[in-house]
């Protein structure tokens, strides 16, 4: 595995999905990255305590510390052999076969947040519960079970698209939202999968409910140490796609606003959070 790190210094250009372990002042984690804030410290997700194995934060800024040895990692679920051995040891686990509907979104979190060799690793000594327990912590199954309503199922799934990513990137979503005073809107999305395509996913869902918008989100980078993302209603399936109105997606906007107040989104008239060479 020591060969698989290289010592991360500041001169090194890290690519958004890299994995970094730091360790120093009694600490060992590591975190994939994401991008870089203001000043040139790490924005990590998914961060892991890898003394304990357990799942420390779902996102953080990582500050080099005088004493602090960071690494990163030569190696990711880009494909190959080790990769598909790896998320098999996934796919066996009981709590993976039998949670169907999460299925997408712990593979995702796996690949964003460990490297295959890792996981054969554990697989061979026995310690697989540095893999499965942050996995429990993450989606609140197994021993970390608890009695939660659709709607927080729902939008909890939803934030790990938004954590998952990085500049440029985007994804299409559904959502519920209604001028209700009290009403808390709900989001779905099936990664860029089109709008129809992903309606016909969320019927199959526990927590299924009626879309009223459509559109896309796309991540714009950081300001201020806060994730950004663009924002629009252009589903040609559920609106008027390129003639959406700005306050269609200014509803949008105040949803994830409401719901992920963590984070800033700009809304964006038409399909201007995407692009008008694709139609939804």
């Amino acid at each position: 595995m020591d060969t698989l790190l290289k010592p991360l210094t500041k001169k090194t250009r890290l690519r958004p999905g890299t994995i970094i372990r730091r360790v120093g002042g009694g600490k060992d984690q590591q975190g994939g990255f994401l991008e870089y804030d203001d000043e040139k410290n790490y924005i990590l997700i998914n961060i892991i305590d890898m003394k304990k194995g357990s799942l420390v934060a779902l996102e953080g800024v990582l500050k080099p510390q005088k004493d602090d040895t960071l690494s990163y990692y030569v190696s990711g679920f880009a494909g190959g052999p080790k990769a598909d051995r790896a998320m098999k040891i996934v796919r066996e686990w009981p709590l993976y076969r039998k949670n169907p509907r999460l299925q997408r979104q712990i593979e995702n979190f796996v690949t964003i947040t460990y490297v295959p060799e890792q996981i054969i690793e554990w697989s061979k000594n026995d310690t697989l519960s540095f893999l499965f327990v942050p996995i429990q912590e993450r989606f609140r199954i197994g021993r970390f079970t608890e009695r939660r309503n659709p709607e927080r199922v729902c939008n909890e799934a939803f934030m790990l698209w938004l954590e998952s990513l990085s500049s440029g990137n985007h994804i299409t979503y559904l959502a519920l939202i209604l001028q209700q005073k009290h009403h808390v809107p709900r989001f779905y999305s099936a990664g860029t999968k089109p709008h129809e395509e992903t309606a016909k996913l969320l019927m199959d869902e526990d927590f299924n409910f009626a879309p009223t918008h459509g559109g896309h989100i796309k991540a714009a980078g950081f300001e201020d140490g806060r994730k950004q993302f663009l924002v629009d209603a252009g589903s040609n399936y559920l609106g008027r796609g390129i003639k959406t109105p700005l306050h269609v997606s200014q509803a949008v906007a105040a949803g994830l606003k409401k719901v992920y107040p963590e984070f800033d989104f700009i809304p964006k008239e038409g399909r201007g959070a995407f692009g008008t060479e694709q139609s939804y």
